[in-house]
């Protein structure tokens, strides 16, 4: 299969550490493929953060202020670099990342820790992403920091592969 050239590589970023590994995961996919990355922090008002009366301008621009530190702190140290294009797009994160991504080489995007009853019961960025974008997903999963961050269920040793536990 012929390699989609110079189509660059999208990522999903907010001030995370997960979205700063799937920032720096892109980065190097980059550097392999020889394209750039697209560094895209999708924003809508949060009238927990901001009151209504901010103006819009002033909120997309502390976006704006977020994403380049966060390109920031996943560049520091290294020698090479693709070219980075930070995006800031207003609209519900799925859906932006979705858009953006038409037409690129693919849409990273972290997958968080912990946390697994909200987005069971509200969904997830990663999750929209894979089943809605027009190209290929790169989940990047979270670093493992302790076995209680892990947003898997744990497994039960006494537990059959066969089926349900079984009453003594």
């Amino acid at each position: 299969m012929a390699r989609k050239a110079n189509k660059p590589i999208v990522v999903g970023v907010d001030r995370s550490t997960a979205a700063r590994e799937a920032l720096r995961w892109a980065i190097d996919e980059a550097l392999v493929r020889d394209c750039p990355v697209h560094a895209v922090v999708v924003w809508s008002v949060d009238l927990t953060r901001e009151p209504p009366w901010h103006p819009v301008e002033k909120i997309r621009a502390r976006h704006a202020r977020e994403l380049d530190a966060t390109i920031a702190e996943a560049t520091r140290g290294r020698d090479r670099l693709p070219r980075i294009v930070p995006m800031v797009v207003e609209g519900a994160p799925a859906a932006g990342l979705i858009e953006v991504s038409r037409g690129a080489a693919m849409l990273v995007v972290a997958r968080r820790a912990g946390q697994w009853v909200r987005r069971a019961l509200m969904g997830s960025v990663s999750s929209a992403c894979v089943k809605h974008a027009e190209v290929p997903v790169v989940v990047v999963p979270p670093a493992m920091e302790t076995p209680e961050s892990a947003d898997e269920w744990l497994v039960d040793e006494n537990i059959s592969s066969a089926g349900p536990p079984r009453n003594s």
